[in-house]
Order: C-alpha cells, then structure tokens, then sequence
C-alpha cells in the first residue's frame, strides 16, 4: 500500500470518527434540549393547576356593577378613589388609574366619562374642602412614575377633572400615595416609593397651591397603599409583605409608628395592598384592606382597639353576569349613600383578572351594605 493510499485511509477514519462525534454530541444537545423543555412544561402545568390560597372563612360578597376596561393592557388598572357629588349623590365619580397612560374618570354605572392622558399614574387619592386663594376647592393627587411626580387635578363642582400642577419628587420611584385634609382646609400628602421612602408634603401653605416638603421617612420593606382618617388625623399604611402600621399624620412623629396588624397573625397573605378608612354615619370607625395574597378584603373596627372583625371576597354575580376581583391592588370607600344601588355606601376595587368577558383590567363596585351583612356587622 502506498503512503498516499495509507494517509487517505486514515483521513477517511478520521473524518468518520469526528462525524460520530458530532452526531453524539447532537444527540446530547437535543436530549438535553428536550429534558430542559419537558421541565419547562411540567412547571408551566403545575403553575396553571396551582390553586390560589383561599381563606375559607371569608364571607362571600358580590359586585353590583363594573367599569369599562382601562385602556391599557396587563396589568395596568390600579387604583380607585371616590368623588362625592355635594349637590346630587347619584351624580358622584370614581377616578381610576391606568398605570400606564393616565387617569380615568367613571360614572355610577361603570361608563368612562373623561380620560387624562397623564403618563404612567400609580395611585390616587381625593380630599374636598381645601383652602386656596379664601375659597374651598377639590383636589386630587396620583403618583406619577413617569415624570417621577405629583401629579395635582382640580375637580369642579360638575365633577370636570381638570390638571393642574406637577410637584417633582426626589424619590426613586414613586407608587403610593394619599391624602388628608384638617378642620383649617390644610391638605397634606404621604407618598411613597418602590425603595421603601415615605414623604409628607403639604400642598397649600398659607391658603396657596405652593406645595411644601415636611419630612421624609423610610420602612423597612416596600410600601404601596395608604390612608389618611381625617377626624383622628392618623395615617395608615401597608407594608406589602409585613402587614399595616398606624402613626399620627405627621412626618416629624413617625417614632409613634406602630403595628396594626401582621401577616405573622394570618388574617393577611402578602402583599398588603388598599387601605382605606369608613366612616358610618352611626359612628362606625372602619379600616379596610386589601390582602392580595388570597384575594380577600379584611376589615377592622378601629373604634374598638383595632379589633379584627372578619375579612370578606368578592366572587361573581351569577344574576349580574359579573366576574368577582381577584389580584386586588388599590380600593376606594365612602359611607355616603349614593343613590338606590348603594345606600350604605360603595365599596370601589381594582380587579387584577377580568375575565367575564376576558378583557383589561378594571374596577369593580359593591355596596357596602352587602359587606356589613356578609359579616354581621354592627
């Protein structure tokens, strides 16, 4: 055999040689490939068969209407507060955020009435009664992460939404906020960031729109939903995966701070969400908050040391067609009666899931009589 014969002979060996190597390799890759999917699969299957921890002492209660979908899609619908018509009840509004575009503004029945295009709001709050200029106006704050703001809007006495100012903010990432107003007309704002910072600014000094930082806080995980109890003047705040803390609405006297309830007690799953404060027209002293966690709404009777009184959900109306709340961010509520639907008050939430038809987020609304019989409230 000669020397050229011999060195094709084993170049053909060799090049066989690396040909099964490859092919070897490539059914490793593909059997690797194919485990990697095949876990992927099975997790993605176990997630949809997981159920969603319910609390099975929850009352069941129902909504009575829904708004229209945001305009954005996924998770964008977050935060509701609630305007009440001084001369007509049944004309009052609930504004709404779309927490990436602006701010909504719906009648009683649900139908988007106005739309700001605003930028990425987060949450809203409202407060009547502010002193500017030797008049009492309406004002409402949302926290902007777009511009990383304040963001201020006027509301008529017809219920016409209206932008007013920009307040910048130095926090990282603004995300929740609300609002209290005292007996002088004086209205002041707590917001928060994503970094766990909480400011207090007072927005009308001296009777003028010249908003003022007071002072600056942080806790130790991140915050969101907030309310100010304008008669006590106390601030109650969520922690997302702590539980709720009340303090005087003050910045300067946050060492008063103190716990509330937490998730430690089992009546919250994180994350804490809504707050918000009813005041009955019987004395009923109220807080409501949104534990997202199980989708259920607790309720505590702050007239009575913070007493746990029961937590409720909202599950669909088989007679109204509408699917119930679930994934709840913010909430709104008012002990106002506004019209035949709601003569103990309304009860406003964010829906994380609207499914009946499957569309955008929305609100939902229940009234407040249906949540004091669920939970045989006084």
């Amino acid at each position: 055999m000669t020397a050229m014969k011999m060195i094709a002979m084993k170049a053909a060996a060799m090049r066989a040689i690396a040909v099964e190597r490859i092919t070897v390799e490539r059914i490793a890759v593909k059997s690797n490939l194919r485990a990697q999917i095949c876990l992927l699969a099975a997790a993605l299957l176990a997630a949809c068969d997981a159920e969603v921890p319910v609390r099975e002492d929850a009352r069941i209660v129902h909504p009575l209407l829904e708004t229209s979908p945001v305009p954005s899609d996924d998770d964008a619908a977050d935060d509701p507060a609630i305007w009440v018509n001084p001369a007509d009840s049944g004309a009052s509004l609930v504004l709404g955020t779309d927490k990436r575009s602006g701010l909504a503004v719906y009648d009683l029945g649900g139908e988007e009435v106005q739309f700001l295009q605003r930028g990425r709001l987060n949450n809203v709050d409202l407060r009547a009664g502010i002193a500017i200029g030797g008049e009492r106006s309406t004002l409402a704050v949302a926290s902007n992460r777009s511009s990383q703001a304040i963001d201020i809007f006027t509301i008529s006495a017809q219920g016409q939404v209206e932008f007013a100012l920009e307040v910048p903010l130095t926090l990282a990432d603004p995300y929740g906020i609300c609002m209290g107003v005292d007996e002088a007309g004086q209205a002041h704002v707590f917001v928060n960031s994503t970094d766990a910072e909480y400011q207090h600014w007072h927005l009308n000094p001296g009777d003028r729109l010249e908003p003022e930082l007071r002072g600056s806080w942080k806790l130790d995980s991140g915050p969101e939903g907030c309310a100010v109890d304008d008669a006590t003047w106390t601030l109650y705040l969520g922690e997302e995966e702590h539980g709720v803390w009340f303090m005087p609405a003050d910045a300067a006297r946050v060492g008063e701070m103190r716990l509330l309830d937490a998730i430690a007690s089992g009546r919250l799953v994180a994350d804490v969400e809504g707050v918000d404060v009813y005041r009955g027209p019987a004395g009923e002293f109220l807080l409501v908050v949104s534990s997202q966690g199980d989708n259920s709404f607790a309720v505590y009777d702050l007239a009575s040391d913070n007493r746990y009184l029961g937590s409720f959900r909202i599950a669909a109306s088989e007679q109204g067609g509408i699917d119930g709340a679930e994934e709840t961010d913010g909430i709104a509520v008012t002990s106002v009666a506004l019209g035949d639907a709601f003569p103990r008050g309304l009860l406003v939430v964010q829906d994380g899931i609207n499914e009946a038809p499957r569309a955008n987020q929305n609100f939902k609304f229940v009234s407040w009589a249906d949540v004091e019989q669920a939970l045989a409230l006084p």
